[in-house]
């Protein structure tokens, strides 16, 4: 039960030590023209556009007063042909995108085509109860 352990906590460090360089290696919160997508979204260190692979972008609430969370919720649907891992940068901005509050990372790994999940990031600023969910950035790579 020890090594078991021990693989989740190394799988779990290489995670985030993953979406940390995904996030540094994206470096300013524009889209550049050869990494961006019409859209405006980022696709960082993804080969191709995968901004269409996310949708349904929200802020959501779990608890109550100083006991309260929040997170940034995306759907994410594979519409590639080979199983992918995604890290998709969201941010919380106000209503007329001019203030953005705090940013946070959803990632899913081994999504097979065609398959969708429903995943959240917590943000770990005060976010606003009129603050609107935003996609920066959205990776998707081949699952190994």
């Amino acid at each position: 039960m020890g090594q078991i352990s021990a693989r989740k906590k190394a799988a779990t460090v290489f995670v985030a030590l993953l979406a940390v360089v995904a996030t540094a290696a994206s470096g300013s919160e524009e889209a550049s023209t050869s990494g961006g997508s019409e859209s405006g979204v980022s696709k960082g260190l993804g080969a191709s556009d995968a901004s269409t692979d996310v949708s349904a972008p929200r802020i959501v609430r779990e608890g109550e007063g100083a006991l309260e969370l929040v997170y940034g919720e995306v759907k994410i649907t594979n519409n590639s042909s080979k199983r992918s891992d995604y890290f998709v940068t969201v941010a919380a901005e106000s209503p007329d995108g001019a203030t953005r509050i705090d940013e946070t990372m959803v990632s899913v790994m081994g999504l097979d085509p065609g398959q969708n999940a429903t995943e959240k990031g917590i943000f770990s600023k005060d976010v606003p109860a009129d603050a609107v969910l935003k996609v920066l950035e959205v990776q998707r790579t081949a699952s190994v």
